[in-house]
């Protein structure tokens, strides 16, 4: 009867230890984590823009320039394209004399692929950031073409007597942009 016992005993205790080494579990939490990832970047071959008044009718209407596909975009979601100059004038290389950058309009267009969702303002230059695309989806490899625009402010004459005899061959006023790529 003591055996008996005894192998009663052990075999409950192996069952017991049996279940107990069988129902243990652990839980992961896995996580998807998304953070805004931007970039843009101007064409290369575009990086400099020439507005030339090389004619009468130049000087008579204003001159503007069309950059097809200038902004490349990548962006993980929403986000808004602001553009801004430098410093508040085009300067004369090699003199003191300027131009007001607000004399330039820039304006963004659909490029050769820029999604269905952006939308597009004009701005007016200003070393205040301005909004010229905005879109609430992101997208890979969006174009977006850039027009540089003074005809409004270049007409009607307003530019004669800009030109410095000094520089010879021509004479240079310049200013640097900047696009910048926000969230949305």
């Amino acid at each position: 009867m003591n055996i008996t016992i005894t192998i009663l005993t052990m075999l409950f205790c192996l069952m017991f230890l049996q279940e107990n080494t069988v129902a243990q579990s652990s839980v992961v939490t896995v996580n998807l984590r998304f953070v805004p990832v931007q970039t843009i970047a101007v064409q290369a071959a575009q990086k400099t823009t020439h507005l030339i008044y090389a004619a009468p009718e130049d000087y008579e209407n204003g001159v503007s320039v069309i950059h097809d596909n200038h902004l490349t975009i990548f962006s993980s979601g929403g986000f808004q394209v602001t553009v801004a100059a430098d410093n508040p004038y085009f300067r004369r290389v090699g003199g003191r004399e300027t131009i007001p950058v607000e004399d330039l309009v820039i304006k963004a267009a659909s490029g050769l692929n820029s999604g269905s969702q952006a939308q597009f303002k004009e701005a007016t230059l200003s070393v205040t950031p301005a909004s010229i695309i905005e879109s609430e989806k992101g997208g890979r490899n969006l174009n977006f073409n850039i027009s540089y625009d003074n005809s409004l402010a270049g007409s009607a004459q307003k530019y004669i007597d800009k030109y410095i005899k000094d520089d010879e061959k021509e004479t240079v006023y310049t200013t640097n942009v900047t696009y910048t790529i926000l969230t949305r």
